[in-house]
């Protein structure tokens, strides 16, 4: 078996010079279509260390993690374990390596409880040979509690949050005891103390078990957090990899876009003094929502802030139609309105782009196009009958004012990057007319290139006289975006800041319940 020694390893840290990398990949690349996802691409990860793939939507990382874990089949190029080439053709092949993945897409499912799903494929049996189902949940609390997870095992998945669910994924891949550990945007619906647990559970696997981890993500503070080395990835091609450390953020930007960085500056809208859009008058809802007054101005990013699960979510899909307000008013450009589904929540002006775009914004398999116009049918059909005209219109508006990369709207949405799903989704929600957009979370698992597209987009469309509720998990977001910001705590609005008021101390103190009702600048 051919043996791979490094020596100069270009990128290797300290020590790892004369090391044989725990996983490697060489002149790896992949086609789909007319699209070149990887072009002799490589990448390698040693023993020990956390390594990180950094990279714009589209570059190649998450297609190399799904050859890695033989989820992708390669066009050609090799991969080795600890010096051995390997042949992974499945997720088996890759089982049986050791290697075990979590991606930002949940792979649960819905109808089995949370240890069934841990033990799919892999559930102890008697002697039968049927499943032995006390085993496989007294064997789950236990790894449960192993690791730290206040998760109860027979519990629905459908019956979880987003954020129990993947905290449920990344459980289903450390039950596998892997050598090499793959996270794609495993943080993405985590909550800041799950994101605590999975850094200290990340530690432990390398430093103190010698395993190799490959973490994606676009959050450079958690990347400073963890990595402990980088390989930069740009339009499917290799570019460097480098110790953490050596290189500023800017020229990192730079190596991921291939441009000089220029810093993102925005002008905060601060809408309207007189005109409001959107009002909340004494609104409840359940055991999440508790005498919520807002306002939302003509013309402005609204923010909503708070650590997760305090109810930001769910008062958006409520604006939308997901199961009414149980007491209190709402009010659309100042008349009394009933929201009571989404078809009404859209006859008055008000759309949501969901946090979820995989489950709750796209159809995976049906065309970009589609996708587009699923939502504004009505308007682009005479009679009842679709005009074609006008669908190729709406289409060739959407993917022109998003920048969407794609070489025809009539190939499947699931074949673009996450990126340019996101801005299929927001194409899609824009093309309903609808002059209130409820953004959740819009940016998650999306790159430094398409963040900052989709700012400008959202400044923009103020200036064209929409009014914006922003929720997001990233608080450097609504530092950047927002001149007033409701900070959520218990499923109440804990604090209204604005102005020189919006600042991390301020949104932080409030958030975690201990305001006392001051905002300092």
């Amino acid at each position: 078996m051919k043996q791979i020694i490094e020596e100069g390893a270009a990128g290797a840290a300290p020590g790892q010079e004369t090391m044989v990398p725990l996983i490697e990949t060489a002149h790896i690349s992949k086609r789909f279509g007319g699209i070149v996802a990887l072009n002799d691409a490589q990448m390698k990860c040693y023993r020990g260390e956390t390594h990180v793939l950094i990279g714009e939507n589209g570059a190649g990382k998450s297609t190399m993690v799904k050859i890695i874990c033989g989820v992708t089949a390669r066009d050609s190029g090799d991969i080795y374990m600890e010096g051995q080439k390997i042949d992974i053709n499945s997720a088996q092949d890759a089982q049986a390596h050791k290697i075990a993945a979590v991606f930002q897409e949940l792979s649960l499912i819905q109808d089995l409880s949370v240890a069934e799903n841990i033990f799919l494929a892999n559930e102890p049996r008697n002697r039968f040979g049927r499943i032995n189902f006390r085993q496989i949940y007294d064997k789950a609390q236990a790894f449960l509690q192993e690791i730290g997870l206040d998760l109860n095992p027979r519990v629905m998945v459908r019956n979880l949050t987003l954020c129990q669910m993947q905290l449920v994924e990344i459980a289903k891949a450390l039950y596998k005891d892997p050598d090499v550990l793959i996270l794609d945007e495993a943080t993405s619906a985590l909550g800041e103390k799950e994101v605590k647990w999975l850094f200290d559970m990340m530690h432990k696997l390398t430093k103190e078990q010698g395993k190799g981890i490959l973490f994606i993500s676009h959050r450079m503070d958690e990347l400073r957090q963890v990595a402990d080395r980088a390989t930069i990835f740009r339009d499917a091609r290799y570019v460097m990899t480098f110790p953490w450390g050596e290189l500023e953020d800017e020229e990192i930007v730079e190596h991921i876009s291939g441009k000089k960085s220029a810093e993102t500056s925005l002008e905060k809208p601060k809408g309207s003094e007189t005109e409001t859009a959107l009002e909340l008058v004494n609104a409840s809802k359940g055991t999440c929502l508790h005498n919520l007054n807002l306002k939302l101005k003509k013309g402005e990013i609204l923010g909503i802030a708070g650590l997760s699960g305090h109810g930001q979510v769910e008062l958006l899909h409520a604006l939308f139609g997901d199961g009414e307000f149980d007491t209190g008013e709402i009010y659309v450009d100042g008349k009394q309105v009933r929201l009571r589904n989404e078809r009404e929540a859209l006859s008055h002006g008000i759309v949501l782009i969901p946090e979820d775009r995989k489950n709750d914004g796209l159809i995976l398999s049906r065309s970009i196009g589609e996708n587009i116009t699923m939502m504004c049918l009505k308007s682009i059909s005479n009679s009842g009958v679709l005009s074609g005209k006008k669908e190729k219109g709406v289409i060739a508006d959407a993917v022109e004012r998003m920048s969407i990369k794609v070489h025809s709207a009539d190939l499947p949405v699931g074949s673009l990057s996450g990126g340019n799903q996101q801005k299929v989704v927001i194409a899609k929600a824009l093309s309903t007319k609808a002059k209130i957009v409820l953004l959740s979370d819009p940016t998650r698992g999306i790159d430094i290139g398409t963040k900052t597209e989709i700012y400008h987009l959202m400044a923009q469309l103020t200036q064209e006289g929409y009014s914006i509720v922003f929720y997001s998990t990233e608080m450097s977001e609504l530092l950047l975006l927002c001149n007033r910001v409701l900070v959520f705590y218990e499923g109440r609005i804990a604090a209204e800041l604005e102005g020189d008021q919006v600042t991390e101390k301020n949104i932080i103190t409030q958030s975690i319940g201990v305001g006392g009702g001051t905002n300092e600048k």
